[in-house]
């Protein structure tokens, strides 16, 4: 507020009649500004509230599918076969003899010695064929490195480098696929002839071809369990069900055992997680819509039906069996119990051993069934993250509600600022006539003491 002159003539206190009556006036504004305030405080616990309920979805999306069928695997001939499960691949517990005869190869083929400045002249063509599926290059005055890259650029399904033994350079090509339908075949003609794959015709003595197969492509050939399989590759993911074989050596006369059994520790982390996501969930939402009776004070949230419906939605699916189930249709059938205070435990930790022991698909079928348990949170969780869901709509309106007490606010200062304008000029013309009435009445005593002193009263 600016200095002002007002009031200092007459004594009259104008900044301070001011600043009282406006102090009144900006009362309807304090009240919009406090509500203002509280919806903001709404809105941010709402926030907290959707960022817990994300978290427990997460560990309720963690049980969901085959994650509760975790297996573990060992292998008794780990560097030469290793092997591991996929949780949704369906695989089950139970143990393999594997014995590898031969692993996959891809082809290989290796030119004969050529000078390293050597040059190709004239046009020459390399139909490469793999499987069937011919690639054809053709170059005109090539060199090797140009030939080399050439067929690179081609996607013939092979790759071309350049080995030196020391004297000369070679033209190396591999099959970039292994297995015995992934043979490579190269037709040379013209200038780039010497790198023709096939047999010449007979001669005598017999020649041999340009290209040398220093390796033949081959499947992976192994027995399992004492049945014949034969492989593309040496990553074998479709011999046993649900289960990735790594071929790294033959082991010949000396089978590994492959064994997958049921993984409790997993299973027990993961149930133990969502346990601790709900209790994190329900402390986030007790918090956020407490009741204080000693002070009579309740949370930002407290009496709000949206944030109390999250909690009661949630529990009303936790506490529902899962229909159709056979042996565990419940929480408490693994030992998992809802406490005094509202949270969960899992207070019989022996029970879900058993269950696991015993039941390790009902374990699963539990959560994961069309009414299980994860399949319900999954959707009711879901729903309340929605555009339609109890976060999108509270929010929504609480935006709202701050905006238009937003435009509320900046109309009433407007207002405010008029009203202080008017009550300043009001005061200050008082102010002015008050000095004005002064001078007056000073003139009028002296005009008095005059007329007094000459008719000599």
């Amino acid at each position: 507020m600016g200095i002002s002159a007002a009031g200092m003539l007459s004594g009259l206190d104008v900044n301070g009649l001011v600043t009282s009556l406006m102090e009144v006036e900006k009362q309807p504004l304090a009240n919009l500004q406090a509500k203002q305030a509280s919806f903001n405080s709404k809105l941010s616990a709402f926030g907290t509230l959707k960022s817990a309920v994300s978290t427990f979805q997460a560990a309720v999306k963690a049980l969901s599918g085959d994650a509760l069928r975790a297996l573990t695997t060992t292998s008794t001939k780990a560097d030469a076969i290793g092997v591991s499960a996929t949780k949704d691949g369906g695989a089950a517990a139970g143990s393999y003899s594997i014995e590898v005869s031969k692993l996959a190869q891809s082809d290989k083929l290796v030119s004969s010695g050529i000078a390293t400045d050597a040059k190709f002249l004239g046009p020459g063509s390399m139909e490469i064929t793999i499987g069937g599926k011919p690639t054809t290059v053709n170059l005109t005055d090539a060199t090797l490195a140009s030939v080399s890259s050439a067929i690179n650029k081609a996607n013939a399904g092979v790759t071309a480098t350049i080995l030196n033994d020391g004297t000369q350079d070679r033209l190396v090509i591999t099959g970039n696929q292994s297995g015995s339908a992934n043979g490579v075949t190269i037709a040379a003609t013209g200038s780039l002839a010497r790198f023709d794959s096939t047999p010449p015709p007979v001669t005598v003595p017999p020649t041999e071809p340009n290209m040398a197969r220093t390796q033949t492509a081959q499947n992976a050939e192994m027995t399992i369990d004492g049945i014949a399989v034969s492989k593309p590759s040496n990553t074998v993911i479709d011999a046993i069900k649900g289960v990735t074989l790594n071929l790294a050596q033959t082991n010949i006369g000396s089978p590994a055992t492959i064994t997958l059994a049921k993984d409790a520790a997993t299973v027990t982390k993961s149930v133990t997680a969502f346990v601790d996501a709900y209790n994190a969930l329900a402390t986030a939402v007790n918090k956020q819509t407490a009741y204080n009776a000693a002070t009579k004070t309740g949370a930002v949230l407290n009496g709000d039906a949206g944030a109390r419906s999250i909690l009661g939605s949630i529990r009303s699916e936790l506490g529902k069996a899962v229909s159709g189930a056979t042996g565990l249709s419940s929480l408490s059938d693994i030992g998992i119990a809802f406490q005094r205070d509202g949270t969960l435990k899992l207070e019989k930790p022996a029970k879900l051993e058993t269950a696991i022991a015993t039941n390790f698909e009902g374990v699963s079928n539990l959560f994961n069934s069309a009414s299980g348990v994860a399949t319900r949170l999954a959707k009711v969780t879901e729903d309340m993250l929605g555009s339609k869901g109890v976060f999108k709509s509270r929010t929504d309106g609480l935006n709202a509600s701050i905006k238009g007490l937003e435009k509320s606010s900046d109309r009433m200062e407007l207002q405010l600022a008029q009203t202080e304008k008017r009550y300043r000029t009001q005061f200050t013309s008082l102010d002015s006539m008050m000095v004005n009435m002064q001078s007056m009445s000073s003139y009028m005593t002296q005009q008095l003491a005059a007329l007094a002193a000459n008719s000599g009263y």
